[in-house]
């Protein structure tokens, strides 16, 4: 199990129970967030905003701001805030080769590094795994100001977690966003893959894609793919996956034990990871 990271804790002698929670998904294209209450399984609010291209973490938590300011009052209490970050800074170490000290040097070979980012980890137990990424600092630090001490974690570690809670056995998982998606393949039970894809088009979409599976000896014809996130059946990206997988399945969302409130007009679907917090 997935615990996250706890945010500049602070301490009290009087915990209360959960009751109000507001979870958001940031990622480099977009973020969404909702907000309701944890024991009754309610959904008040669920808002969302979604780019064409990837915005730098100044963009992005300009707008955070803007989305969280004009949904919260000064007054009105979180008693609980987690967040998801998505992007494709991140990467897998097992636990039998991890060092709390060497993180930076996980990810400087993957990616580029500045001397400014702040790099940490999930543990992923479920998969005796860390989970290594760079979250967005400047969000984080907004967070903690508006609403207090707050769980994080990379987008990859609750996709691992979805998978072995729902024992989906042989199975590729795909989480798209209009210009980035997350690939998780397992073979009964254990983990092959986890890897994300940065795309401009439906054809660089299923290009990597098929060279994943290439890659792994699967067929498209047999392989059954399970897809969620940013998508929909009259979607390019769907399309373009119909056309070469034969066993595609679109994610339905389990609202038998969640409810929605009346008020919520977004496409519930695109949500799934956040709404399945409550």
């Amino acid at each position: 199990m997935v615990t996250g990271h706890k945010f500049m804790e602070l301490t009290t002698n009087n915990i209360e129970p959960t009751k109000n929670k507001l979870s958001i998904l940031i990622a480099q294209d977009g973020f969404s967030f909702c907000t309701g209450n944890k024991e009754s399984h309610k959904v008040e609010d669920l808002k969302h905003k979604t780019f064409l291209s990837q915005q730098t973490p100044e963009n992005l938590l300009k707008e955070i701001k803007l989305g969280i300011e004009q949904a919260f009052s000064k007054e009105e209490a979180v008693d609980e805030l987690e967040v998801i970050y998505s992007n494709t800074l991140n990467t897998l170490v097992p636990d039998a080769f991890f060092t709390e000290e060497n993180l930076t040097d996980y990810l400087k070979f993957n990616i580029k590094i500045l001397a400014t980012d702040y790099v940490t980890f999930d543990d992923v137990e479920a998969i005796k795994a860390k989970n290594v990424y760079i979250p967005y600092t400047n969000i984080n630090n907004y967070l903690f100001e508006k609403f207090g001490e707050f769980s994080f974690k990379h987008i990859t570690s609750s996709l691992i977690e979805f998978v072995k809670k729902r024992d989906l056995k042989t199975r590729v998982l795909l989480h798209v966003h209009p210009t980035h998606f997350h690939m998780i393949f397992f073979k009964e039970g254990e983990l092959q893959l986890a890897n994300s894809f940065n795309y401009q088009t439906k054809e660089d979409f299923i290009y990597y894609v098929l060279f994943v599976l290439e890659q792994l000896e699967l067929d498209p014809l047999e392989i059954p793919i399970l897809v969620f996130g940013h998508i929909e059946k009259e979607d390019s990206n769907y399309h373009m996956l119909s056309t070469y997988i034969k066993y595609l399945d679109l994610l339905k969302i389990d609202t038998t034990s969640i409810y929605l409130s009346e008020n919520i007009t977004a496409n519930t679907q695109l949500h799934h990871l956040i709404l399945s917090q409550f």
